[in-house]
């Protein structure tokens, strides 16, 4: 009976309705699948275009994140004396550094959830989402070193940023005590500081850095782009708190700053910075200039000035004044210290010998509507007479019995008129006047000195030539493996000549016996230059400057050296200001260099 039921069963067929609710129910069936198969297709599509075609764009999204490029500081070069002495150097130090929008955003979780732990203090789950940095920013001001107050409006008045410095430069000690506190949002980054080990006497030569590191004065700032170098990169993976969870990966590699040899030798710095000092206070004077020049290589072996400034202390930069390389910056009409140079001139032009006379009577000569005078009525003196006595009628009557190009020319053909072969920042080229000018005033004033401007390095280079028998060595302020090819200014015997001469002002009856030292024959020039006025109309009759170029030994010359003082109050005369210091300040630097003496000493030495 069963097998004869399921027979009609099996014979039965559907009826319409049964039809049409089977093709409902399969089509809705294959729609299911077409779509489960398109969502499918969309996936796949899609994850293979965010993997495959456009996979940058959220690793870089995923990067901003976490990712931070961090500078990595250049060491700096070192700067060093010639004798391998450190005169600048830099120290590692610790910049601290928060973020105020992650610190904030820690604070303002950690109050949401220590107020839902009011309610509920047994919610563990709560407490493992608190905050685990220090957020106690008075622990973080006494930390830095940082009034309280002051660190809280910065951070409130910058809420938002995500780099705030605190403290630029702390030891290293100090900042790793700081890492270990775990401040929230706080970090360390290594930089340097300049150090300058013989501050003052170096100052106006090396300069100084700014903040930031980068050179603002003198050398520094002349050689910035060698000393500083290149920073490098470096990758660093932090998690959303500001921990470092990852080895940082080098992006560029940092390349420090190339270290520098001057020609300076700081015992001899020292020694003239601190004779400069003495009679700066001495004298009452305004300032006190001085620089010593190796005549046959051309090496400035000290260049200093007086007062000067420490670029340790960032208080002493409010001195401007202080600040000036005076040597290469300032120019000043150079008086007698030229009349050496205007009787080389006169050498040169074969009209005179080293024993021609020039009669000076009576001590004065009417030029123009200007008197030149002597201090004494000389007489009838030789070219070696008129250095000795500093005959400025002597030097203008020569000047003027020759054409009247002929003196300016050859001071431009010695280096006046033009920068020297330092090229300091801001050095002065001095003046002398153009061709226009050359009338028998100019000429005869310019003959010991006036109606020219000059600076220290053109005078000490042009003295450097006259000891090196007329050979002009390129002046440098860095030390040199072998010297440079000198050009032949004039002709050795010429120089030689006013040598001679020269010695002749330091022995008795010259105006620079002050300048002598014992054991070693000296030559120089004295020089008593009246200052203009503030107004320009005119020559001060109570300012002046006072100096003396010189060299030493004369039998073979190893430094030129000159020393200027300006506005000494009381005695303001080169023999006796600035004499004595070339005096103190060569004899140190000629026994320092081991040099031989060159006369005996028991020969009376006149102080």
């Amino acid at each position: 009976m069963v097998d004869k039921r399921n027979k009609q069963l099996r014979n039965k067929q559907p009826s319409i309705s049964e039809k049409s609710t089977l093709s409902v129910d399969m089509w809705r069936f294959y729609l299911m699948w077409v779509v489960v198969l398109l969502c499918f297709v969309a996936l796949v599509g899609r994850a293979f275009y965010v993997q495959i075609v456009n996979k940058d764009f959220l690793q870089n999204k995923a990067n901003a994140n976490i990712l931070r490029t961090e500078k990595v500081k250049a060491m700096r070069g070192v700067i060093y004396d010639r004798h391998g002495v450190p005169l600048a150097i830099s120290t590692p130090v610790m910049k601290v550094v928060i973020d105020p929008r992650d610190y904030f955003e820690a604070k303002a979780q950690f109050e949401e959830i220590t107020a839902e732990l009011a309610k509920d203090p047994t919610n563990r789950k709560l407490k493992r989402q608190l905050p685990d940095k220090n957020l106690n920013l008075d622990e973080l001001a006494d930390a830095v070193g940082m009034d309280r107050a002051e660190l809280k409006k910065k951070m409130h008045d910058r809420p938002r940023s995500r780099y705030l410095v605190l403290q630029k430069e702390i030891p290293p000690q100090q900042g790793q005590l700081i890492a270990k506190r775990e401040f929230q949002g706080v970090y360390t980054e290594k930089n340097y500081k300049r150090y300058y080990p013989q501050p003052q006497p170096n100052a106006q030569i090396i300069g100084l850095t700014n903040s930031e590191g980068t050179g603002i004065e003198g050398l520094e700032m002349q050689l910035n782009s060698v000393l500083a170098g290149h920073d490098g990169e470096q990758q660093v993976v932090r998690d959303k708190k500001g921990n470092r969870f990852k080895d940082a990966e080098v992006i560029k590699e940092v390349e420090a700053g190339e270290n520098i040899t001057l020609s300076i030798d700081s015992r001899l710095q020292y020694i003239m910075y601190r004779e400069l000092t003495a009679a700066g206070v001495a004298n009452n004077a305004r300032s006190a200039t001085a620089i010593a020049v190796d005549v046959k290589t051309g090496e400035i072996l000290a260049m200093s000035s007086w007062p000067s400034y420490n670029p340790n202390d960032k208080k002493s930069l409010s001195n401007k004044d202080a600040m000036r390389n005076r040597g290469a910056v300032d120019s000043f009409e150079p008086g007698s210290t030229m009349k050496p140079l205007t009787i080389a001139m006169a050498l040169e032009s074969g009209k005179y010998m080293p024993n021609s006379v020039v009669n000076t009577t009576p001590g004065s000569m009417r030029v123009g509507n200007h008197t030149i005078r002597d201090t004494h009525n000389y007489g009838p003196l030789t070219l070696g007479g008129i250095i000795q006595k500093s005959s400025n009628v002597g030097v203008a009557k020569i000047a003027l019995s020759l054409p009247y190009a002929t003196l300016p020319t050859f001071y431009k053909r010695v280096g006046f008129g033009q920068r020297s072969a330092v090229k300091f920042p801001g050095e002065s080229g001095g003046l002398i006047l153009p061709p226009s000018k050359w009338n028998v005033s100019e000429v005869a004033t310019m003959a010991y000195g006036y109606g020219l401007n000059a600076t220290v390095l053109q005078i000490a280079d042009a003295y450097a030539m006259l000891a090196n028998k007329g050979v002009k060595m390129p002046l440098s302020l860095y030390k040199l493996d072998q010297p440079p090819k000198g050009e032949q200014i004039i002709d050795p015997k010429i120089a030689d000549q006013v040598l001679m001469m020269m010695e002749g002002a330091t022995l008795p009856g010259g105006t620079a016996t002050r300048a002598t030292i014992p054991g070693y024959r000296i030559g120089g020039k004295t020089g008593t230059a009246h200052k203009l006025r503030a107004d320009r109309k005119g020559y001060s009759t109570s300012e002046y400057r006072a100096l003396f170029a010189g060299v030493a030994p004369v039998s073979d010359p190893r430094l030129a050296m000159i020393v200027v003082v300006e506005n000494p109050k009381g005695s303001y005369y080169g023999g006796t200001v600035s004499a004595p210091v070339f005096s103190r300040v060569m004899q140190e630097s000629l026994r320092l260099m081991n040099v031989p003496l060159d006369k005996p000493l028991d020969t009376p030495n006149i102080q």
